[in-house]
């Protein structure tokens, strides 16, 4: 099946190009050992030129996806992390092990006035004061999560500075008995801006997930906003669900923003 890549975008062709490979290796379309098409069967299904397949190519290549055996032709060197078992676990469980799991760097811990699309969400004149800080969860040096946290000022004292490194922001507001009745998360693509990129180590304007994360008391009662920003090529998210749970599934709404690409009304 021919994809055509577009050229009115931002990404370069041979970016675009890479992209889309990296993504079949990943999802199992060309196997760990399989060779992928010849330079004319992607030039023809991409409806690119040799050089644009050759930079693309060239760059999996550096990065460890592919590996090119002389004579032979250029074979898949590296898929995609697999799935590993899961088991189940409360949401106190799961913030644990990540704490255990991932070494915290604090980047910046201070109170300050949200931006509009928080203040909103938390119910706040865009020019309240609130606790925010920032921080970047990484594993053996790889950066893996940059999360923003903004928390209502009556629980700032319930922050712990020193303890950042080592706690999240959640376990020490459930330390203080403090209980989220309600929890509004929306996982949505966005492309990584340069402070983000730079932790990250990706390039500006890499397509990210960000889980925005609004944690309520009660009704109108907001406790904190989270924004964390991750790649695909490192993180997933799952949700589980037992069985009693899935009807509950169906309460998440899909919601499309189509007016900014002009659809007739």
């Amino acid at each position: 099946m021919s994809v055509i890549l577009r050229r009115e975008r931002g990404d370069l062709l041979h970016r675009q190009l890479f992209l889309a490979l990296r993504e079949q290796i990943r999802r199992g379309a060309y196997r760990e050992g399989d060779p992928i098409p010849t330079e004319d069967q992607l030039c023809q299904s991409f409806g690119v030129s040799r050089i644009t397949v050759r930079r693309a190519v060239a760059d999996l290549v550096e990065e460890g996806w592919l590996e090119k055996r002389l004579g032979r032709g250029t074979f898949v060197k590296q898929t995609a992390a697999k799935p590993q078992n899961r088991t189940g676990s409360t949401f106190t469980e799961s913030l644990a092990k990540r704490s255990k799991q991932t070494k915290v760097t604090v980047l910046e811990v201070s109170k300050c006035s949200p931006p509009p699309l928080v203040a909103a969400a938390m119910g706040l004149a865009e020019d309240a004061q609130v606790m925010y800080a920032s921080r970047l969860r990484s594993i053996s040096g790889v950066p893996l999560l940059f999360i923003d946290s903004w928390v209502m000022p009556e629980y700032a004292g319930t922050i712990k500075n020193d303890t950042l490194e080592k706690r999240s922001i959640t376990e020490m507001l459930l330390s203080e008995g403090v209980r989220f009745r309600y929890v509004t998360e929306e996982i949505s693509a966005v492309a990584a801006d340069p402070h983000v990129a730079a932790s990250l180590h990706v390039e500006v304007g890499s397509p990210l997930l960000c889980v925005a994360r609004l944690v309520s008391k009660d009704v109108g009662k907001t406790v904190m906003y989270l924004m964390a920003y991750m790649t695909s090529e490192r993180s997933r998210v799952v949700f589980s669900h037992e069985e009693q749970d899935l009807d509950r599934m169906y309460e998440a709404k899909l919601i499309h923003d189509i007016d900014a690409y002009g659809a007739d009304q």
